[in-house]
């Protein structure tokens, strides 16, 4: 009988073991999903770590000391002075990308050049703010600039430095005359030699006066001018 035979107590007694795992199971799991984080979660916890690792990373950086040092100068100067080591000094600067200045590591090659235009105590200093060094020096105030072809400018042979005559060929008179003594070459600049170039020399010469300088150009404009190059002189030592 169902009730009291050893197959009805069997079945009283066995559980229902298909209900029982498929409890087990959701209970299971139902733990699993209260107590271990997903794996969007652990992400999700990663990048806010990360995030605030950076904030704290930039708030460092931006209140760290700049690490860098320019050259400023110490103190007035006018322009066309020749800058000597006293005038220069360093401070720790940050500046941004693109900014030209003079690093510190490069104070030693400014000495001896000379400002192209008034520069004030504490100014930082810029390429662009000096020439090179010893220029418009021993008597040498103004420079102008001539294109000659290369066969009348010495055929490239001359360098800065160099002290040359300038003779004025004009080709509507009679003879060469001398209009420039002991120019100083101050650069020479060869052009371009390619194909449609019109390969002439540009020299920068220094001379000693505006009335000079002026002769020079008038000459260069209505005559053919050639440089020539004496022999150097006890007067042309620095």
């Amino acid at each position: 009988m169902a009730g009291h035979g050893p197959q009805g107590a069997t079945r009283r007694s066995t559980p229902d073991t298909h209900d029982d795992i498929e409890r087990t199971g959701t209970r299971s799991a139902a733990r699993r999903t209260r107590w271990m984080p997903s794996s969007r979660a652990l992400v999700g916890g990663l990048l806010v770590l990360a995030a605030a690792a950076g904030v704290l990373s930039a708030h460092r950086a931006a209140s760290a000391p700049p690490t860098t040092r320019i050259v400023v100068v110490t103190r007035d100067l006018e322009a066309g002075a020749a800058i000597r080591a006293e005038d220069l000094g360093t401070v720790a600067a940050e500046l941004p990308d693109g900014v030209e200045v003079v690093w510190a590591d490069s104070a030693d090659q400014m000495v001896g050049r000379v400002t192209r235009t008034a520069l004030q105590a504490m100014q930082p200093l810029r390429p662009g703010d000096v020439f090179e060094a010893a220029r418009f020096e021993g008597g040498r105030r103004v420079e102008v600039s001539i294109d000659l072809p290369p066969a009348q400018a010495l055929a490239g042979s001359i360098r800065p430095g160099d002290r040359v005559d300038v003779l004025a060929t004009d080709p509507n008179a009679v003879g060469t005359t001398t209009v420039v003594s002991g120019a100083v070459v101050s650069d020479v600049d060869h052009g371009d030699d390619s194909i449609g170039g019109s390969g002439d020399v540009r020299v920068r010469l220094a001379v000693a006066d505006h009335d000079t300088a002026e002769a020079l150009v008038d000459a260069s404009r209505r005559t053919d001018v050639t440089l020539a190059l004496p022999a150097p002189s006890v007067e042309d030592a620095p």
